[in-house]
């Protein structure tokens, strides 16, 4: 267990929602990540979908978007940039390997915009193989034991 909370967004009146709104309009974030006027509606009240605010020590610093299929986790991960280089997104991606979060998965994708090399480099690092290119989307798989 890693020494970060975990909280899940349960609504989309959650207090920290312009904090997100504000990170994710970021020029940094917003060219690999981009969120459209429904989303805080869509990871709350969707099936299947969990929205997860990372915190340490009580400091917000990043965000997990994970979507279960089958036995495919389709994940996406946001390490405010101010937090970044730390080795967190590392620790964050380890506790989703051991599936602290009780989703049960067979395998795990993620998609990452070619220029996004720090975040191709993290997933490498973390133990997942490129399978497949979309234009400008490298396609990510971690397969778990």
């Amino acid at each position: 267990m890693s020494d970060f909370t975990y909280k899940k967004l349960l609504s989309e009146n959650d207090t920290d929602i312009g904090k997100l709104l504000q990170i994710y309009g970021l020029p940094d974030v917003s060219r690999f990540i981009n969120i459209g006027d429904n989303y805080f509606h869509y990871v709350t009240n969707t099936e299947n979908v969990y929205f997860y605010k990372i915190y340490i020590k009580d400091k917000l610093f990043g965000t997990i978007h994970l979507e279960k299929n089958e036995a495919i986790l389709y994940m996406d991960i946001l390490i405010f940039p101010e937090f970044q280089r730390m080795g967190l997104g590392t620790k964050v991606i380890r506790d989703i390997q051991q599936d602290i979060f009780e989703i049960n998965y067979d395998k795990i994708f993620v998609s990452i915009d070619e220029r996004n090399v720090a975040s191709i480099r993290l997933f490498e690092k973390s133990g997942f193989l490129m399978e497949s290119q979309e234009d400008e989307l490298l396609n990510f798989a971690y397969k778990h034991i």
